[in-house]
C-alpha cells in the first residue's frame, strides 16, 4: 500500500485542500487510479482520481462528509465504492497527484 500526504497550492485548486492523504489504487473496472482525503479535519470528502476511456484524467469528489474515523477506514482500505453510493460529481480540486 502506498500512501502519500501531499501539500497542493489552495490558490490554484479551488478550496482549502493543503495535506491531503493519497493512496494510490490497485487496478479496477472503473480506472480509479487514486483516492484521497483530508485527515486534519473532523469531517471531509473523499477525492477520486480517475482516468477515461480515452486517456483524459478525471476528478471527482463524494457529495457526502464523511467524519475522520469513516473516511480514514475507507480510505485504509481502499474502499472507494463508497463515493458511489453517496453520490459523486466533478470536483474542482485537481491534480493532487
Amino acid at each position: 500500500m502506498r500512501v502519500y500526504k501531499k501539500s497542493i497550492d489552495n490558490t490554484l485548486r479551488g478550496g482549502d485542500m493543503n495535506n491531503l492523504k493519497v493512496k494510490l489504487l490497485s487496478a479496477n473496472q472503473r480506472n480509479m487510479v487514486a483516492m484521497a482525503i483530508k485527515p486534519n479535519t473532523k469531517t471531509t470528502k473523499i477525492f477520486l482520481h480517475g482516468i477515461a476511456k480515452d486517456g483524459s484524467p478525471q476528478w471527482y469528489e463524494s457529495k457526502g462528509v464523511f467524519t475522520k474515523s469513516t473516511a480514514l477506514n475507507y480510505f485504509y482500505a481502499g474502499e472507494y465504492s463508497v463515493v458511489f453510493a453517496q453520490g459523486m460529481t466533478k470536483s474542482k480540486v485537481q491534480n493532487w497527484i
